[in-house]
């Protein structure tokens, strides 16, 4: 892949495998790509990913897993934004990132929006969702 624009990687304590499975079945127009594993070189993750290729919305992401000891920490300092046009493709994927994770704001209008929300998934990734007002 020729990389001329940034592409998210997430590092997870031992759980990236879960993770990208998950925002493949949330995400519509997500795929996995490809999943390395570790092998006896890294005796501590045998069989955690080394690297995985996935897609969220057309986009691509990578993702790794360190030792629980060597995961940094997780912060909603950094997010993921997506801009929605279809409602109820908002719907879905907010409730699936809620289920099991931690609504840090709305789902709310907020000015040209008629629903955001921050939202902390279960495996620590923040999300800012939000469906533009639509002119009528």
């Amino acid at each position: 892949m020729k990389q001329n624009r940034p592409i998210s990687f997430f590092s997870f304590p031992g759980m990236a495998e879960a993770a990208v499975n998950f925002y493949v079945q949330t995400f519509p127009n997500s795929k996995l790509i490809n999943l390395t594993y570790y092998s006896h070189d890294a005796p501590d993750l045998i069989g955690k990913i080394l690297t995985a290729d996935f897609t969220i919305m057309g986009e691509p992401f990578y993702a790794l897993d360190f030792t629980e000891e060597q995961a940094p920490p997780a912060s909603w300092q950094t997010s993921q934004y997506i801009e929605f046009t279809d409602t109820d493709a908002f719907d879905r994927v907010f409730n699936q990132l809620a289920q099991e994770g931690i609504v840090l704001m709305g789902p709310e209008a907020i000015q040209q929006f008629d629903k955001a929300t921050w939202v902390t998934d279960r495996f620590g990734i923040t999300w800012q969702l939000v469906h533009r007002r639509t002119s009528k």
